[in-house]
Formats: C-alpha cells, structure tokens, sequence
C-alpha cells in the first residue's frame, strides 16, 4: 500500500483533480514528426516539452503527465534508444518538475507509464521478468527525476497492467494510479471487460493501486459507460472505497484521418459537458488523453470549478439546516484594517495578484476614450529613509481618505539610500489598501535582478510599473556607489513587455505572461527637446501603457511639446508639484534636474510672501483646470511633507469631479 500520508492521496480525498490533455497530439500539432520518438525529445527538444506542460497548468490542469509513455526498453529499442531509458525518464521528471515552478503552481507531477506492446504467453513469447525489468528500470527513472506519483495507463492487458502495479509498489511508496483502455463496444483490445478489471483489482489485495480508471481508446460518452460499469463492478466486490477511488480521461472522441493527419472530433465544450456526471460517477481524477488540448483542459476547468461551487452551496444549505457553521474564507478577521471611504470594510484589490481589479491602463484608457468621467490623481510619496514606517503609511492612509486612486513611490530619488519602493508599495497596499504606481529604476539592478523583482511585483499584486533609468549614484549620498545600468528605461520597457507577453529577455517562458501597467516618464521641458522627442517615441515603440510627466507648471509646457511630437495615442498622467515659496520655486528652477518654473509663476510666488503655500495650491489647482482637456489625471508632488495640503487639493478635485457627474 502507499503512504496514507501523501500529499497527492490526501488532496484526493478533499477534493477531485484535474489532469492535463494529450501529449503526443499536442506535439505533433506543434511541428514534432509522427515517425520521431516523442521520449527523445526530453533530450533534443526540452523547452518544446516544458512550454507543453505549462501551457496545461496555466489551462487549469492540476496535475501534469511526464513526457514518458513509452519511456520503458522494449519501445525505445523500436528507435535505438533503449540504453537511454534512464536519461529519457529522468528528464521528463525534471521537465515537468521545472514546468511546475515556472508556472508557480502546486501541480502534481505524474510519471507516464505506457505498456511495452509485447505479451506474455501463450498469446506472446515474451517472459515476466523480462516486462518486470522493463517496468522497474523506467520507474526508477522516474523516481529519481522526482515524480509524486506513478500513473500506469492505456492498459489492455490485466496480466500486464498487474505487472507494472506490482512492479510500482515494490520500488517505493508513491501513489499509483492505473488506467486501462476500453474501446466503443466496451472491451480493450485483449477483450477484457470492467468487470474483469475489477476482479484484478480484487486479486491484487494490498498491492492494488490507489487509483483504477479508464484513458484514450474512446470519446467521452463510451468512456462514460465504461466507467459505470467499472464503479458499479468494484461495489459489487465490495472492495473497501477508502483505498480504492477512480479516474476517467477520454479521448476527444475518435480521430478522423484529414490531409494524412489524425483530427479529433470533440470540441472543448463538449467534452467538458461529461465532467460532471463522471464525478457524480465516482471519478476522482478527471481529464483527456488524445486529442484533447489545452483548450479542453481549460473548459473542463470551468466545469469542474462549477460543479466545486455547487456542490459547496449544497453543503452549505445543508449545513444550515442542520444548526451547523462551515468555514468560508472570507470570514477570516484579517489583520489589515482596510476602510472604504464611508467607513465600511473592504478587501483591496490592490493586495491581489489574481488581476481581477481594474488594469491601471485600462482605466486611464477608459477615461481617454470618453468611457469614464473619472479623472485619476495619484499622490507621490518618498520612501522612509529608515526602516519606521509609520509615517508613510498614516500619510497615505490619509491621501487615500481624501480621495486618492494610488500612490506613486520613488526608488531612491536623487540617488539617496531609502526603503525599498517595492518594500514600500506592498506595505502600502496590504495596510492601506490603496493601489500603488512603483518608481522601478534600472540603476541598482543587473538583468537578473530586474526580472527576479518584476515577478514578485506580479506575485504581490504590484502591477504598476514607471519604468526609469535612475539618478545616477554621484549626485547622491553614495558618490562611489557602482551603478549598473545594464539597460536603461527603453530597455526595462522591452524587458516588462517581453515579460508580459511570458517571456524573459533570454527568450525562457516565465509560464503564466505578467500582466503589467507600463507607465513611461517624460520631460516637456527638456533642453533638448529633439533627444526628448526621440527618446519618448522609443518608449512607446517598446510597449509603454500610459506617460507621467515631469512636474509642469503651465499649460504651454506641454502644449508646446505635444504641438511638436504630434499626437499622443497613451493616457497622460501630468505631474504636478505645489510650490510653498518663492524660495522653493528658485530651488526647485534652479537646482532639480527636469524641473523648470517659468519667470511669471517665480513672480507671482514671490509677490505671495507669507501666503505662498495657499497661492502654490491655487496655481495647481488653476494649471489642472486648464488641462483637464489634455490629460487623463493627474500625480501629484507633496514638498516638505505637507500631507494636509495635498489631502486638502485631492478632496477638491475629486469633488469637482463628483459634481459633474
């Protein structure tokens, strides 16, 4: 028997799974040539096999099959390959392995086990412990790839199928599965029937598998018969249900030969229709074999997951009926202590990483297009300097109070050592529950780090991305520091693209693409506007989502600016920074690269005198006013910490905002 503790048998028991589709059609879909060995390919061809099993996980199939049905000596030596029996199993192990980690979800990795086509007497001459050996060698293969269960199928033989439970049990104490092949009429090849199969199950006693079901051979409506009479069978023979349960994964029907290549008939819908009433069956496990796609396994996840939700309403209504309270996790008190704006509880969908909240580019499109009113602000803030957080957090708490849609954190502005901005954001967005802009500069990170921290920026739900080179170390606190720079914002722009689109730099598939907002900076009032101009145009050829400006302080800046560059086809968000003084906007003109005040707003701040910071909010609010026509929203710059001021011009924005609707 296998171990009662197995995390696979365990999960078994609280819940169905399901399985991946077709291997072999699959491959011969994508270009593999009917008359090449499908095993070698874990050899000649590993990135083909890996894209194959993430593209099953990212489908929803929860456990994948290794690359090895026919893995075993006898059918290798067919290609001259038996004396790489070990080198095939091991790698197909590995492969899906590493598909599982790439694709980041717990899947179980099965080990293929398909029969070697000989027989033994009298119907063929070939002896027990030759199939014995052929069996065991692959299996331990297999093991050593690290396989979390074996999965024994498309069985005709008992005598066979017997041998290779036997021949399973006796290397370790993984799960086994069996499937055996029926066809329309009901029978596999060698004749045999369910209830033939399940007195072998009967006559293995304590080495009979965890698992007995039926593959391939027929479509799902005659592997649905098969499986009534298999379930109805086993009960017949009494055998003990906690050790024995089922599994049903049938072909897409039966192929049709067009244009000299086999064609499966059943489309996804269709065959997902039938996951239902195999569970209610009794089949555990669930799936397809040939002809079925990723396509199907994503259709038949949706069914599965269906029938999941009823069947928990069900408990639930029975439950309740009986006095008796389920778990659900939204009951779960969380630590956070989130508040919408009327003070009601809310879960942020800015601490999710499933992308069911609103794509950032997506809403400032919806704005752009006419299809929102909305008008976006995002509040800049600059991580802590230490590792206190304190401030920050009631300082966005206080923003997202007043109004706020996100907040936009630098990465070491000015070149000077602060907290982490991914540190930052993801304790902003778990505490606060507001969404968050990340500054992501290319300064502090090699090609290596840049991915490494744009997957856990997905991972943790921190989708929007301003892609910056950084200020260089020298004007900072860290004069000597090496920046690396090995690309610079149009290149970490290509990078989140590739990323997005599944791939790393290298060309290696990530598993599941990213889902990204690209936002991408711009000065309108550069120097030399014609490097701007063309520096711009190469961050929207990479795949920028939406534009953040400089901070501006007239209309004209921009204006100017989009009168020579042409039209702009992304959502703009205008920066804005309030002045205080006039001795801030002397500062702020004179010494911040980016940053040019015009003569007029320097006289008028200095005519302000002791009412500067009132005149400063004026002037933004004035300026915001003017380019509501222009832009989709606005960040703004808080100066000096003067989190009332800006909560003070939020709320005042988003009113007007409100009073046009």
């Amino acid at each position: 028997m296998s171990n009662s503790q197995s995390p696979f048998l365990n999960t078994l028991k609280q819940r169905p799974l399901l399985t991946d589709g077709g291997i072999g059609t699959l491959l011969y879909s994508r270009g593999a040539s009917t008359d090449a060995c499908f095993e070698h390919l874990n050899i000649t061809r590993q990135e083909t096999i890996q894209q194959l099993h993430v593209d099953y996980i990212n489908a929803g199939a929860e456990i994948i099959e290794t690359n090895s049905f026919s893995g075993n000596r006898i059918k290798l030596a067919n290609n001259g390959l038996e004396n790489d029996v070990w080198k095939i199993n091991v790698w197909a192990a590995k492969i899906a392995r590493n598909a599982r980690e790439i694709a980041g979800q717990p899947v179980f990795v099965a080990g293929s086990v398909g029969p070697t086509g000989k027989l033994l007497p009298p119907l063929g001459d070939t002896a027990l412990d030759e199939l014995e050996y052929a069996f065991k060698e692959q299996m331990e293969a297999l093991l050593a790839g690290g396989v979390d269960l074996f999965m024994i199928e498309t069985m005709s033989s008992l005598e066979e199928t017997a041998i290779a439970v036997r021949a399973a049990r006796s290397l370790s104490k993984l799960p086994v599965v069996a499937q055996l092949s029926f066809s329309v009429e009901g029978h596999t090849l060698l004749g045999a029937t369910p209830e033939d199969v399940a007195r072998l199950i009967r006559d293995l006693g304590d080495d009979m598998p965890d698992v007995i079901g039926i593959n391939c051979g027929a479509g799902p409506g005659p592997v649905f018969d098969s499986l009534i009479r298999l379930t109805a069978a086993i009960r017949t023979l009494k055998i003990d249900p906690e050790r024995l349960t089922f599994s049903c994964l049938p072909n897409a029907g039966q192929p049709s030969l067009i244009g000299g290549r086999p064609i499966f008939m059943s489309k996804p819908h269709y065959c997902a229709s039938y996951i239902e009433p195999y569970l209610r069956a009794g089949a555990r496990i669930v799936g397809g074999c040939c002809g079925t796609t990723p396509e199907h396994i994503k259709e038949m996840r949706k069914s599965l997951d269906a029938y999941l939700a009823m069947s928990t309403q069900q408990q639930a209504a029975s439950a309740a009926a009986q006095g008796t309270v389920l778990f659900h996790p939204d009951s779960l008190d969380y630590q956070d202590d989130n508040k919408t704006r009327d003070g009601q509880r809310e879960k942020s969908t800015a601490v999710t990483a499933s992308g069911a909240s609103i794509h950032l580019s997506d809403r400032l499109s919806a704005i752009r297009n006419g299809d929102s009113d909305d008008f976006y602000i995002s509040v800049e803030l600059d991580p802590p300097k230490g590792a206190g957080t304190k401030k920050i957090l009631a300082a966005a708490d206080l923003l997202y109070k007043a109004g706020a849609d996100a907040i936009n954190v630098g990465d070491s502005p000015m070149a000077r050592v602060r907290m982490s901005s991914l540190a930052t954001c993801q304790l902003i967005s778990q505490q606060v529950g507001v969404d968050t802009i990340i500054h992501f500069t290319t300064r502090d990170r090699n090609l290596m780090g840049m991915q490494a921290d744009l997957l856990g920026c997905q991972a943790l739900g921190l989708k929007n991305i301003l892609a910056l080179t950084g200020d260089p170390p020298a004007l900072g606190n860290y004069a000597h520091a090496t920046a690396v720079y090995d690309v610079d914002s149009i290149g970490l722009i290509k990078i989140i693209s590739q990323l997005n689109a599944g791939q790393d730099i290298a060309g290696n598939t990530i598993g599941t693409p990213l889902n990204l907002s690209i936002g991408c900076a711009l000065n309108p009032t550069a120097q030399n506007r014609a490097m701007e101009i063309e520096r711009f145009t190469r961050k929207i050829e990479a795949g920028a989502h939406f534009v953040m400006t400089q901070p501006i302080y007239q209309l004209s800046d921009l204006t100017d600016f989009l009168d020579e560059f042409g039209a702009l086809n992304l959502p703009l968000l205008v920066g804005i920074m309030p002045l205080h003084s006039s001795k801030h906007a002397e500062y702020l003109h004179n010494e911040v690269p980016g940053i040019s005040i015009p003569e007029r707003i320097r006289q008028v701040m200095a005519e302000a005198g002791e009412q500067g910071s009132q005149k400063g909010l004026e002037l933004a609010e004035e300026l915001l006013g003017q380019l509501r026509h222009i832009c989709q929203g606005t960040y703004l710059v808080p100066s000096f910490g003067r989190y009332d001021d800006m909560a003070a011009l939020v709320t005042r924005l988003k009113s007007k905002d409100a009073q046009k609707v």
